[in-house]
């Protein structure tokens, strides 16, 4: 008898609990619920403090189930699920006035997503100089690639389809299928090392009267990322493309970055890259040093 007048005094209570928006559920066995954040939990009783009524307590033998708090419960596993994709998009402007006027401006764009066992990327970048109005320099250059980790994680195979253009070095455009292997020898937040190696064929429309050429090419790249200072960070990224057929003509890419974020959202990245070719056209330099300052948002 006395356990049906306080199940039925927890029942006119219901009305008035049910403000509790966030809180643990607890199902009785006539089929109530009370809201509320349960304090104190033993094989007697249970003690849930609620909004309306203060903290009430409710025999064990009384209740059917709890349910945790909802919305804990999703902010929790949001926070404990890591992001799979990265978005981000950059722009970045120089200008300088005086004895020589000299622009510059780029703009970038870049995704990725990865898993335990998978990563594929994205990637667009445009670059665009001029002095003395007059422009000297016209890049872009797109990456698709898509790697599979094998064997203990650390190794994984790729396949990756670059294009590009570059109007000074009579590049009309270029296209590199490739696939290869790779290792990681560490992939955490304060220090990354990884080495590959693919094999892909080079495509070559040339601009002007140049014969366009079709090549295999053996591309070696190595990166390095370590964290500094605080929440900055400094990478290397180094890839060379090797003809098999011409020795001696191999094109390299070097990338320096410095990134400092300055919210969750933007940072700042200084980036210095050097693309060299062994066979550029005698009208330029083999040698092409940029020094970019960017802005980067991430979505």
């Amino acid at each position: 008898m006395k356990s049906k007048l306080n199940l039925i005094t927890i029942s006119l209570w219901l009305l008035l609990l049910s403000a509790n928006t966030s809180a643990e559920e607890i199902y009785l066995n006539n089929g109530d619920k009370i809201s509320g954040e349960i304090i104190k939990q033993d094989k007697e009783a249970i003690i849930v403090k609620t909004r309306a009524m203060g903290n009430i307590s409710i025999k064990t033998d009384f209740v059917k189930e709890i349910i945790p708090d909802q919305e804990n419960r999703l902010a929790q596993t949001k926070k404990d699920t890591p992001e799979l994709w990265k978005k981000e998009i950059s722009f970045g402007y120089n200008e300088s006035r005086g004895n020589t006027e000299n622009s510059q401006l780029s703009f970038n764009l870049f995704a990725n997503r990865k898993t335990e066992d998978n990563e594929f990327t994205a990637r667009a970048n445009t670059y665009y100089s001029s002095s003395d109005k007059t422009m000297d320099s016209q890049k872009w250059y797109t990456m698709l690639r898509y790697a599979y980790s094998f064997g203990a994680r650390k190794w994984y195979n790729f396949y990756r389809l670059e294009a590009d253009h570059d109007k000074f070095a009579n590049i009309d455009h270029r296209i590199i299928p490739a696939a290869g292997l790779g290792y990681w020898y560490s992939d955490t937040p304060a220090w990354k090392a990884m080495t590959e190696a693919a094999l892909g064929l080079e495509q070559t429309n040339f601009k002007q009267q140049t014969k366009d050429s079709a090549q295999l090419v053996l591309i070696p790249r190595a990166f390095l990322e370590a964290a500094v200072f605080e929440n900055s960070k400094v990478s290397q990224d180094i890839s060379l493309y090797a003809s098999l057929s011409d020795k001696g003509e191999y094109r390299l890419r070097s990338e320096t970055v410095f990134e400092n974020p300055i919210n969750e959202k933007l940072l700042l990245r200084l980036s210095l890259i050097n693309d060299y070719n062994s066979g550029a056209p005698e009208t330029t330099k083999k040698s092409d040093l940029r020094l970019i300052s960017s802005l980067a948002y991430s979505f």
